[in-house]
């Protein structure tokens, strides 16, 4: 966690004097220029502030400050990339002029550039935070042969990082799907508190009244552990779930598994079985297994012994490109359902954000998942062992 911190505020801290250099030096006189200085200052600090803020403070004042200094830190990642392509064009240009004696292309004064990468900037912060308001709904439907009952409606919540931002308002979002919906089981994969929670019963009590036949059941993810484990599972409880760590729980017409998110080793704060190869052994495999896991990383030898793996964490990269490039090389994949041998993985792009309230080409979802029973097995799904040898084919395939 120490190198975490350290690493953030040293590319935090880059990423402004670069924009300063490139961008502010070269329009302002060296009076404004200073302000500038004052005021990145204050902002790469801001989060240590908001921070500091929680529970000393009055909810409101901290939920302004944080509010500020996370749009300030989206904003600011705009203005880095933008000026980072800029100067990238103007390279192009000079190596142009001068390897091939051509200059084709204008070259926008400082001025400009400033202006321009102001408005690409600004607009593009905007709509990113547009995007946080506008929940989507994922439907997807699972035929099984093991389902005893005709089918079994799932919500599926991950990542809404309730905290000094993130609140009732989110809650709201996820209360009309299951006041729609009706589900049967509700499961959070993780994340569902992102900072001091002493004080916010409040949104606990509001998580509290989403209840559901089959219950409510949890695991842990990274962010439960970064201001305290126990306070976390303090407000999980309180909001009705059942935290699954490292245990499974037979619910008569499916068996759910969870585990703890591996943070926990850096904390000292694990509980139960990591393995979820080790745990999905015990579980009778008779029944429907859905496997909760906040990060969708998995054992190459855990595919095939559940059914439907739910995980999070990911946040469709927040920026889509960053999904779509980074994260589906470190993750099963960045969002979405994937299917490997005879396991489904769905992994949700979350109902908040961790850290600026900004996403792009990422919107935040809940899933809704019916899982149907299809009576008997098919012929045409072939024997056990035929079975084994496709799953065998897929870990070799993904993994």
């Amino acid at each position: 966690m120490k190198w975490f911190i350290i690493t953030f505020f040293s590319v935090y801290s880059l990423m402004h004097l670069y924009v300063f250099l490139r961008m502010i030096r070269p329009n302002f006189s060296t009076q404004k220029s200073l302000a500038f200085v004052l005021l990145f200052f204050i902002m790469i600090l801001s989060p240590v502030l908001w921070r500091t803020m929680e529970g000393n403070v009055s909810k409101d004042l901290v939920y302004v400050a944080a509010l500020i200094s996370l749009l300030w830190m989206g904003f600011m990642l705009y203005l880095f990339i933008f000026s980072l392509l800029l100067d990238a064009y103007r390279a192009l240009v000079f190596l142009s002029r001068h390897l091939l004696g051509i200059n084709p292309l204008p070259v926008p004064s400082p001025k400009v550039s400033l202006y321009l990468v102001l408005f690409l900037s600004i607009s593009l912060s905007a709509y990113s935070y547009y995007e946080t308001l506008r929940l989507h709904v994922v439907k997807i439907s699972i035929k099984t042969e093991k389902l005893p009952v005709d089918r079994i409606k799932i919500l599926h919540i991950s990542d809404m990082h309730l905290g000094p931002v993130m609140g009732a308002d989110k809650i709201e979002l996820v209360k009309e799907v299951w006041e729609r919906e009706k589900p049967d089981l509700i499961v959070s994969t993780g994340d569902l508190v992102d900072g001091n929670m002493r004080g916010k019963d409040g949104l606990a009590d509001m998580l509290k009244l989403m209840t559901a036949p089959l219950g409510k059941y949890a695991v842990l993810g990274n962010h439960e552990y970064y201001r305290g484990v126990d306070q976390a599972l303090e407000f999980t409880e309180r909001a009705g779930f059942e935290i699954l760590r490292g245990e499974w729980k037979d619910l008569g017409s499916l068996v759910v598994v969870g585990v703890d998110d591996d943070d926990c080793r850096f904390f000292n704060a694990c509980k139960g079985e990591l393995s979820e190869h080790y745990l999905l052994k015990q579980v009778p495999h008779e029944k429907f297994v859905i496997l909760l896991k906040h990060k969708p990383k998995l054992h190459p030898k855990a595919v095939g012994l559940f059914d439907l793996m739910l995980s999070g964490h990911t946040h469709g990269g927040v920026y889509k490109p960053v999904g779509e490039f980074i994260l589906k090389k470190l993750f099963i994949t960045d969002r979405g359902l994937v299917k490997l041998g005879s396991s489904y993985i769905y992994v949700s792009k979350g109902v908040g954000t961790g850290g600026p309230p900004m996403r792009l080409f990422s919107p935040p979802d809940v899933a809704v998942i019916e899982i149907i029973s299809s009576g008997k097995p098919s012929s045409s799904q072939g024997t056990p062992l035929q079975k084994r040898q496709r799953e065998d084919e897929a870990q070799r395939a993904y993994f």
